[in-house]
């Protein structure tokens, strides 16, 4: 409907940009068949058909600048800075000054009663040459519907509809009374005055001009209820019966009004026509406030106002088939916000709902009008992006989207770093159908989701068998949990002055019979999402204090034990007491276990973090912090955390014997470890340079290849035994 009243819109203006110039033609060059077959159309006053070819071209080249609305053409202009497109908008932005130009000037000849001549600027026309009430004067009417028209036009280029919308309203009206005062002599039943009988083809092109500037962009301002599904639809539905009935009564009852003498046939027409202008507009006003109300729900999500998946999924529709017919491109993007689920879990679904609703008010700031965002489902959200040049447009708006999440939001005294994975897909390029374009979408999106997050990828066609592979590995995951196929490996940690093992690092592994030994890189991601993880974890804790209390009994020297913990498990409300109720089950004390856990999993709820973490250090639990200098980085977490042990990443430790950026950041991790009073380990260690490096720099354990890569229990019981483990004190 709303492609249909655009072209309409664009049709009326080609109509009024016609009459002026056949009216102009006819003055240049005096065509005399023009005047024949045209008399009243050619004998218009020459400035008032330049107004009208002003106008009609000014709306004109706004329908071909854009699709839905001025506003593509404001931003282009700004974006490319092309020069055809600034002379354009140059052009396009002057032609309604030079509507308002002539209408004012025309007022001023009336309202002080002087000639500027205004009309024989451009042809010289005799006195009354197309009898007008004033000697080569347009009326004051016509000026007037020129100066709310050209102000119409401008009210559009600074995307205020409503106020647009108004000024071409009343300029119809003023039009259609001067057309019944011309056709019916009736300037009595408006009371306006002598110069209201505006001629016939005057009014009608400004009818068209109303009309055009009324549904250039009819999805837009207070014209829009007339225009969505909810007004025109729902009618026709619900409200046939008092659309189809009323009319005839009206005519029924003005007839009635006749034969008893109170107005004549004339009047009587024109009042049935405002009656009934009067009821539809009342009809489609109710219907939209009251019946549409249901319908609006159906294709709106209640919670952030968004279109919901059917309404996305009838416009990304529409959008194709003009995208095909105009051979335009256009992208869809499939939104998701990372890691919200926790929000959900920590601290309610009303915080989450509330912060729902926020992150789609930043999301709405980021698109242009001619946008559809839509709110697929939970956390996730959609955007079409019609008409655009390109996959630079889509990359520059999702950019834009990473962005606008970037500043904390801040809702029931907590600060929230909100991040999105994005997925983009192209038509036609990814798809020409809308399901292809939503599958490659969210195809796109897992994967930016395994490249870390907080980023946006265009699909490709190997996205595809990569996400087919994810979704093998998810499916495998679910019955290798369940046939218990995951081990348990240890890597030990070296005190490089001693000689000793002070440490066990227990580490998941997964051995399918299918597939060999899966990546922990691979699988744990997936448990992660999926919530796996949670068990998966808890398994390997029992079995990793299972194990350390078998090497206690068995009379090996006392070490510690060290368990990862995932962001996912971290959120769990009743971690302190899976943790106090494994090492219970076990007979392990406490001081003999050691929780892990990243400092971006550390810094998602600091406060929940905190308390999380006292407690377990209150059970006599030691607190880790892994991959050190990979995330926060706080000084403060350090402070206000009870840890005991930072663990320097992988990452500064593979090119610290060349890159000496590695070495001060290395160097500064011990120092900092050491005013702290907490044992520093450095991970990843696999050459005797990098060994001899960290040794230097003062730090005493190690952990690496160097020294043992993991192990199964029965080699790690071995190599214990090997190292002739003494006790050592574990405070």
């Amino acid at each position: 409907m709303i492609a249909f009243l655009q072209d309409l819109s664009k049709s009326a203006s080609i109509a009024v940009f016609l009459i002026g110039f056949v009216v102009i033609m006819g003055w240049m060059f005096d065509i005399t068949m023009l005047k024949s077959v045209l008399p009243r159309l050619v004998t218009m006053k020459a400035n008032t058909a330049i107004g009208f070819l002003l106008s009609g071209a000014s709306l004109w080249l706004l329908h071909k600048q854009q699709v839905k609305s001025v506003t593509r053409l404001y931003q282009e202009t700004r974006t490319k800075g092309k020069k055809k497109n600034s002379l354009f908008t140059f052009v396009f932005y002057l032609l309604p000054y030079f509507v308002i130009l002539i209408g004012l000037l025309t007022l001023i000849q009336y309202g002080f009663d002087f000639n500027i001549g205004i009309d024989q600027f451009f042809f010289k026309e005799d006195a009354n040459a197309v009898h007008t009430y004033a000697p080569g004067r347009m009326a004051p009417s016509t000026a007037a519907s020129f100066i709310l028209l050209g102000f119409a036009v401008l009210l559009l280029t600074k995307k205020l509809y409503s106020p647009a919308q108004s000024f071409s309203l009343i300029a119809f009206l003023v039009a259609f009374l001067g057309l019944l005062g011309y056709l019916y002599d009736i300037t009595s039943f408006y009371g306006i005055g002598s110069y209201t009988g505006m001629a016939l083809h005057t009014s009608v092109a400004f009818i068209l001009l109303s009309f055009s500037i009324l549904f250039a962009c009819p999805d837009r301002g207070f014209i829009a209820i007339a225009t969505s599904e909810l007004a025109g639809g729902i009618m026709i539905r619900r409200l046939s019966a008092p659309v189809i009935g009323i009319p005839p009564i009206l005519c029924w009852l003005i007839l009635l009004g006749e034969r008893s003498h109170l107005y004549e046939s004339d009047v009587g027409m024109a009042l049935f026509c405002v009656l009934n202008i009067v009821f539809l507009a009342t009809v489609i006003w109710w219907n939209a406030r009251t019946l549409g109300a249901v319908d609006y729900q159906a294709l709106h999500d209640l919670l952030t106002g968004l279109p919901n998946r059917i309404l996305f999924n009838e416009r990304l529709l529409i959008s194709l088939a003009n995208a095909r017919s105009n051979r335009e491109k256009l992208a869809v993007m499939f939104l998701d916000l990372d890691r919200f689920k926790k929000i959900n879990d920590t601290l309610g679904h009303e915080v989450g709902d509330r912060l729902l609703k926020v992150v789609a008010l930043r999301l709405t700031s980021c698109i242009r009008d001619t946008d559809i965002l839509a709110r697929w489902g939970g956390d996730e959200f959609t955007l079409l992006l019609p008409n655009i040049s390109g996959a630079e447009c889509s990359a520059e708006i999702a950019q834009k989207i990473l962005d606008t999440l970037k500043p904390p939001f801040f809702l029931s005294n907590n600060y929230f770093h909100i991040t999105s994975s994005i997925g983009i897909a192209l038509y036609p390029d990814d798809g020409e159908d809308a399901e292809t374009l939503i599958k490659n979408a969210d195809a796109a999106l897992y994967s930016a989701k395994a490249k870390g997050r907080n980023n946006y990828q265009f699909y490709t066609r190997n996205i595809n068998e990569q996400a087919s592979e994810l979704l093998f590995l998810e499916n495998r995951l679910h019955h290798a949990w369940e046939r218990g196929e995951f081990l348990v490996y240890y890597q030990p940690k070296v005190n490089v002055n001693t000689g000793k093992i002070t440490g066990m690092e227990a580490l998941v592994r997964w051995q399918s019979p299918e597939l060999g030994f899966v990546s922990p890189g691979k699988f744990i991601p997936i448990a992660e999402e999926n919530g796996l993880i949670v068990p998966i974890g808890a398994w390997v804790l029992r079995t990793a204090c299972t194990q350390s209390k078998a090497w206690l009994d068995a009379g090996l020297s006392p070490i510690l034990m060290a368990v990862n913990l995932s962001a996912r498990q971290l959120q769990q409300p009743d971690l302190v007491e899976m943790v106090a109720q494994i090492l219970a089950e076990t007979n392990l004390e406490p001081r003999f276990l050691e929780l892990e856990i990243t400092e971006t999993t550390a810094m998602q709820n600091v406060d929940f973090t905190k308390e999380i973490l006292r407690e377990l250090n209150r059970m006599g639990v030691r607190i880790s912090i892994d991959d050190f200098g990979t995330g926060y980085s706080s000084l403060n977490y350090l402070k206000n955390f009870p840890i005991h042990t930072i663990k320097i990443d992988r990452s500064f430790v593979r090119d610290m014997a060349v890159d000496p950026y590695d070495v001060a950041i290395a160097s500064a991790v011990v120092a900092l470890g050491k005013s702290f009073n907490m044992s520093v380990v450095a991970e990843g260690v696999e050459t005797v340079e990098q060994l001899e490096c960290l040794h230097k720099l003062g730090c005493e354990e190690m952990q690496g290849y160097l020294f043992s890569k993991p192990l199964p229990d029965k080699d790690a019981i071995a190599l214990l035994r090997k190292f002739q483990l003494h006790t050592v004190k574990i405070n």
